[in-house]
């Protein structure tokens, strides 16, 4: 099952939220990107959130359209946007595609890639995207899709990682990528397809949309 989460943070624009609401068996909506389903009218089938930055009069609308509402306590362990990825990963999702989770509050963009690394130890695809990048998290063999030219950058997430690809610009042979390096970053897709290897740990893989 593919899921959509659309967090609070900078929000996607109406024709990247359309586009990927477009083929999936969940939608949900984090507290305040409340604001943009009502805008666009689009239905979440979940809105989650201790609902801070959301109006209270457009949850209500939710609920009364047959959104499931999951009301989240102020003072708790977690963010809403982890309890967001908490509950598609049990709701069965296989592929999850989040939207809104970057933006001004670098905290909470940080948390986020953490829930990458949540998802991928989960079996479950996971990915961020916004309006310059797509992140996800990665270990073992993987196929790397993008375009020429593309830059791709590949950075260790749980710890020090031992890096291999194949069809990028600068080779990388068993090397060594460390916390506290920014080696690994912007390296070129050579054609449309990369293999990558990535033992030790997870790392974050950023594909930039915009050269």
């Amino acid at each position: 099952m593919k899921s959509l989460i659309v967090s609070g943070g900078s929000l996607p624009s109406a024709r990247l939220l359309k586009k990927h609401t477009s083929d999936v068996s969940l939608v949900i909506a984090v507290d305040g990107a409340a604001a943009l389903f009502e805008r666009l009218h689009i239905l979440p089938h979940v809105l989650i959130g201790d609902f801070d930055s959301a109006d209270p009069q457009s949850v209500q609308c939710f609920e009364e359209q047959g959104s499931k509402i999951i009301r989240l306590q102020r003072e708790k362990n977690q963010t809403d946007t982890h309890a967001a990825v908490i509950y598609a990963i049990d709701a069965g999702s296989e592929d999850i595609t989040m939207l809104g989770s970057t933006g001004k509050r670098m905290d909470h963009a940080l948390a986020n890639l953490s829930m990458l690394v949540l998802a991928a130890r989960a079996g479950v695809q996971c990915r961020i995207i916004d309006q310059y990048n797509e992140l996800f998290a990665a270990t073992g063999a993987i196929e790397l899709c993008g375009r020429i030219g593309q830059t791709i950058s590949i950075l260790p997430l749980t710890g020090d990682i031992c890096v291999s690809a194949t069809h990028l610009k600068y080779p990388l042979d068993e090397l060594k990528l460390c916390i506290g390096s920014s080696r690994g970053v912007s390296n070129v897709m050579l054609k449309s397809t990369a293999g990558i290897t990535i033992n030790g740990g997870y790392a974050l893989i950023a594909k930039n949309f915009k050269q």
